[in-house]
């Protein structure tokens, strides 16, 4: 089963609609990917694949748009993960990335897609606006990762 980009386009353009825009390019994507990552971390909410493409998409977005992570980085760890959750399913744990009591969703070939498409966008944010943030060569997946849980809003 894949994801619905109708629908995934639909999360994203909420997520937007309940972001300030007063806050900047990369500062936007971060607001919107926060309020559709409190959405993921209802219950029942974490296995909507729509839901979670949307989500991926403006985490990659924003990792890129900030210059927190250079774009093949973050396309390393959008396919990386799908790959993680392949494994953990084929050995029995399929929760084991689990960051709250909800399951975790899938691996899906969609939802990969549209955190791909973060990727290239959050590129292109960052060339518009953001070009006097130089990303490192490399950055801690813990330091990427770690952005997800910290909020300055």
């Amino acid at each position: 089963m894949s994801v619905i980009d109708s629908r995934v386009q639909a999360y994203i353009d909420e997520g937007f609609r309940n972001a300030n825009a007063g806050v900047g390019c990369c500062g936007k994507v971060e607001i919107a990917f926060r309020y559709l990552q409190a959405l993921r971390r209802k219950p029942g909410r974490s296995l909507d694949l729509e839901l979670a493409a949307a989500e991926h998409y403006l985490f990659a977005r924003w990792m890129v748009c900030a210059g927190v992570v250079r774009p093949y980085q973050m396309r390393l760890m959008v396919v990386g993960y799908d790959l993680k959750k392949t494994l953990d399913k084929a050995t029995g744990d399929p929760n084991k990335e689990a960051t709250t009591s909800n399951p975790v969703s899938p691996p899906d070939i969609g939802v990969t897609a549209w955190g791909l498409k973060g990727v290239s966008d959050g590129d292109e944010d960052h060339e518009r606006c953001n070009q006097a943030v130089s990303p490192p060569y490399w950055t801690p997946i813990e330091d990427i990762l770690g952005q997800s849980v910290k909020s300055p809003y």
